[in-house]
Order: C-alpha cells, then structure tokens, then sequence
C-alpha cells in the first residue's frame, strides 16, 4: 500500500478516535477512506491488528475507564459520555473487558496509581503551569510500542528522513493510551512534526486545543517513566484538578538534534485537564 492511501486510513483511524463515542456510518467510513468498507475492514485490521467494530468499542470502555480514575463523574454519566446507552450496557461490556466491575475500578484508584514507592526529588515535578494551549496542527506516523521500545527511535527515524527546517519546526509525541488501562499489544505513540512546510506524503492531523499542566522531564528518554510516577502517583493524588481522557503530549525540546548530551535533553509534559 502506497503513502497516499495510507494517508487515508490514518486519516479514517483519527476519524474514529474524534467520534468514538457516536454512530458511526459505513458511508462515512467509505468517503473517507477512499476504500469500500469490505476492503477497508480488511485494511485497516492489517495495519492496526483490530476490526473497526473491536477498535471503537475498546476506545468507548478505555476512555470510560479513563474518566473513572480522572474524574469525579458519576459512573451514569461517564456511560452516556462514552457513547453506551445506559449503565448496565457500560458496566456488562467494562466488567466482559476488564473482568472486575467500574465501581471496582474506581474504588482502587489510589492503589493503581500510587503502585510504587514514592520517589525522592518531586518538589520541582508538583508545580505545572496550567495553560490552554490552541490547536496545533502536525504530521505524523504511529506504532503499537508500550513506550519503552526501540520501535519509538525507529519511527522517528522514518518520520525524520523528511525534511523540515530546524528554526520552524517543533517536535511531539502523543500518548494515545494510558498503560495502567491498555493492554501493551494495543498501546500507540505518535511521533508528530508540526512544520512550516507541507509535508505531502505524511498524514496530518490537529493535537492540543485545551487546557493542560504542563510539567518538565530533563533528562534522559529512559527515565520518563519515572516522573510519569511523579505526576500520577503523587501530584494528581494530592490535588483537585480532574484529568481529561484526551492523550498526553510530550514535546522534545532538548534533544538529540540540538543538544550533545543526554542528561540535558529537556522534555515538556502536557496533561490534559478538564
């Protein structure tokens, strides 16, 4: 399959993340795709290793799930926000998915967040700036990686062979899912370039448009996982702000292309807020 229709089954996978929570029609799928919606199925489950059917209903019980821990919602109100008809029809597929009720999940927050010890240094990590930040429109290219793999460095190197100018470009990585929630097979990253130029053989796509903490990593990429600990399992545990189930989005300010070393590599971390 060539860049071009490439270009339009990612654009048809966004289509279905922007409107997971809706009915969703084989027609649009189609004008969208380009593709018919037997050809598209087949497509799409040789890409992403999920039918269109499996990949909506998974987004409708994460992002549930997602606004269970995140959120002070009621579990009623989470069920119509994610697209369910009713909570029992929520709580019968979450319970089939995640083998234990929502009630359950929620209950067992602060243990599911908190499930390492507290790590020492965290002072300057608890104090975000809160801001709202514009659409921003990329070009990008993902993998399934549960963000602690080689396959993250590879992507870049594929997304990197295009050419953008260094004084107008800005570097991101969106991640689509929350590892405590997705299981590691169908977790996403997206490396996300958002240039000047016009990149024809890349899908593009909008990020941000919102309000987010942002935090900063400096550092080595190895060790993001540990301040990742530090904002869930101790900053957001001991405050009031609810999280949006929108992705995180980091921004590689420091890295490798401008920077020599990789303890100075700086790393800015966005959390969606609602």
């Amino acid at each position: 399959m060539n860049d071009y229709n490439l270009k339009h089954i990612y654009n048809t996978r966004n289509y279905i993340e922007m409107h997971y929570n809706q009915i969703i029609s084989i027609s649009s799928l189609e004008n969208i795709s380009c593709y018919s919606y037997r050809n598209l199925q087949r497509i799409f489950y040789s890409l992403f290793n999920e039918t269109i059917g499996a990949y909506q209903t998974r987004l409708k019980i994460e992002n549930g799930y997602k606004k269970l821990l995140y959120s002070n919602k009621q579990i009623s109100e989470i069920a119509l926000e994610v697209g369910f008809a009713d909570v029992q029809s929520f709580s019968k597929t979450f319970k089939k998915h995640f083998n234990y009720a929502p009630s359950l999940a929620r209950n067992q927050k602060e243990l599911l967040l908190n499930d390492v010890p507290s790590l020492p240094n965290i002072s300057a990590t608890l104090n975000p700036e809160i801001k709202v930040i514009p659409e921003v429109t990329v070009y990008y290219l993902s993998c399934k990686t549960p963000y602690i793999n080689p396959e993250i460095e590879s992507l870049w190197d594929t997304i990197l062979k295009n050419e953008f100018p260094e004084t107008t470009t800005d570097f991101y990585g969106v991640i689509t899912d929350d590892i405590l929630i997705t299981e590691k097979i169908n977790c996403t990253y997206e490396a996300c370039i958002a240039t000047d130029v016009i990149i024809k053989n890349l899908p593009s796509k909008k990020i941000f448009g919102g309000k987010y903490a942002c935090f900063f990593h400096q550092g080595s990429y190895d060790t993001l996982e540990n301040t990742y600990q530090q904002i869930f399992g101790g900053w957001f545990l001991n405050n009031n702000l609810e999280l949006s189930h929108l992705p995180v989005i980091e921004q590689y300010l420091k890295n490798d292309t401008n920077c020599n070393n990789e303890s100075d590599y700086l790393t800015a971390i966005f959390i969606p807020l609602i």
